[in-house]
C-alpha cells in the first residue's frame, strides 16, 4: 500500500500499517492491528514526508464528521486541515479500508 494517501499544498497524510516504521527517525515498528494516520507539514522538510505534526488511529479519522476540519495542534493555527480537505482524506481512507478488507 502506498504510504502517502493524500497530498495538498500544506499536508501529506500517511498511513502506517502493521510492520511499517514510524516515530522519530522512523525507529519504531507499528505492531498494532489498527493502522495509524499521520499528518506532515510539507513546508518543512524534516523528513521525506515533511515535518511530523500529529498521529491518530485510522478509525478516529474515518469515523469523524466530514463537515468539519481537524485542528492537529491547537497551538499552531496553520496546523488545521480545512473541512474540504478532511472530507477528501476521509473518503480516501474509506476506499483504502474497503479495498484491504
Amino acid at each position: 500500500m502506498e504510504s502517502i494517501v493524500f497530498k495538498d499544498d500544506k499536508f501529506n497524510v500517511r498511513v502506517v500499517s502493521r510492520g511499517d516504521k514510524y516515530g522519530l527517525n522512523f525507529a519504531l515498528t507499528h505492531n498494532g492491528i489498527m493502522p495509524l494516520v499521520e499528518f506532515y507539514d510539507t513546508r518543512y522538510p524534516h523528513t521525506e514526508f515533511g515535518q511530523f505534526v500529529s498521529r491518530y488511529y485510522l478509525d478516529a479519522i474515518i469515523n469523524r464528521d466530514d463537515r468539519f476540519g481537524l485542528s492537529l495542534d491547537s497551538g499552531v493555527t496553520a496546523w488545521t486541515v480545512p473541512a474540504e480537505a478532511m472530507a477528501e482524506v476521509i473518503r480516501t481512507l474509506e476506499k483504502l479500508v474497503f479495498v484491504s478488507a
